[in-house]
């Protein structure tokens, strides 16, 4: 699986499959975003290295002639890199919810563990680390597979 589009910056980004991590992916459009980062922040804090956590803005809905000031916004808005889906076309394939923060947990081999939608609580938080501790175990160094 791979996933290639440009950041807010223009810069390239791509995540490509198998990896050596878990991948937590965000996807999100205008209004869904307010809640991403009542889910980035807490596993960011509980899991410090151990994640690649990356972010997809669906913009397709901004007409050509605003690009260039959603891709300054964003800039000033975010300083980690965020890819901007302009066509909306690698957004779709994840099929996420509209108006929602979406959150997809991958793993090493590209597959979706488990995918959730809507603001962060303690209950879908809980249940997003379980997933990722689960999924961390399972790529542990040095330890044979079952």
């Amino acid at each position: 699986a791979l996933i290639s589009l440009r950041d807010q910056f223009d810069a390239p980004r791509t995540l490509a499959f198998p990896t050596t991590n878990i991948t937590v992916l965000t996807i999100a459009d205008k209004t869904g975003s307010d809640q991403i980062a009542g889910w980035v922040t807490p596993i960011k804090k509980r899991f410090p290295a151990r994640l690649d956590i990356e972010g997809i803005a669906d913009v397709s809905a901004v007409p050509w002639v605003l690009r260039g000031l959603v891709r300054k916004k964003f800039q000033k808005a975010q300083s980690h890199p965020v890819m901007l889906d302009w066509s909306g076309d690698m957004v779709n394939a994840f099929a996420p919810s509209v108006n929602k923060a979406n959150v997809f947990v991958i793993g090493a081999d590209g597959r979706i563990l488990k995918r959730m939608a809507g603001p962060a609580d303690e209950s879908s938080l809980r249940e997003l680390n379980a997933v990722i501790e689960a999924a961390l175990n399972e790529i542990k160094p040095g330890v044979a597979a079952k």
